[in-house]
């Protein structure tokens, strides 16, 4: 038989709606242009985290992969002289991305990162997409000087794969 057929083994995951890939594809440009401006002569250090297996029922506390959740990492380290708070550089983080329009401030209340009791962290979502974190805090270098940290941690919702084979 010839490949499209019509006979063999369907994708699972293939029955339309959204992928993940799209999702990241929808959200990564918005983010880099509303990071910018917080620091734009600093080059962004940008990370593919990976893929977490989010479809299927769960068979032994696992998942199968016709749906995913990708996770993208945006990093911007500042300089000693940038006197701005957390605060004001993730707010306009926030400020600039629910201003480019199918952007929501997110449903989660701000808090702080994880052993950065000065810094903080603010959500924004895109409905049918995900969900972007905002963290800014302050990082003290091993001379003493203290810099800006700006990262913003995309995650798309747990969405089609289409590479996805029905076993």
């Amino acid at each position: 038989m010839s490949p499209g057929s019509g006979s063999g083994s369907p994708k699972k995951g293939d029955e339309g709606g959204r992928t993940y890939q799209e999702a990241l594809d929808a959200m990564l440009p918005g983010v880099r242009e509303a990071m910018k401006p917080a620091m734009p002569e600093i080059e962004p250090q940008e990370e593919l985290r990976g893929n977490a297996d989010c479809g299927g029922p769960d068979v032994l506390d696992g998942k199968d992969a016709s749906k995913v959740k990708s996770t993208f990492d945006v990093d911007l380290t500042g300089v000693a002289s940038d006197g701005r708070s957390p605060e004001e550089l993730a707010s306009g983080v926030v400020s600039r991305l629910t201003g480019q329009g199918g952007w929501q401030a997110g449903q989660r209340p701000d808090s702080t990162p994880v052993g950065k009791p000065d810094g903080v962290i603010k959500y924004v979502d895109k409905p049918g997409s995900g969900t972007v974190m905002v963290i800014a805090y302050p990082f003290k270098t091993t001379s003493g000087a203290v810099i800006p940290k700006l990262s913003a941690v995309i995650e798309t919702d747990c969405l089609r794969n289409p590479k996805y084979m029905k076993e």
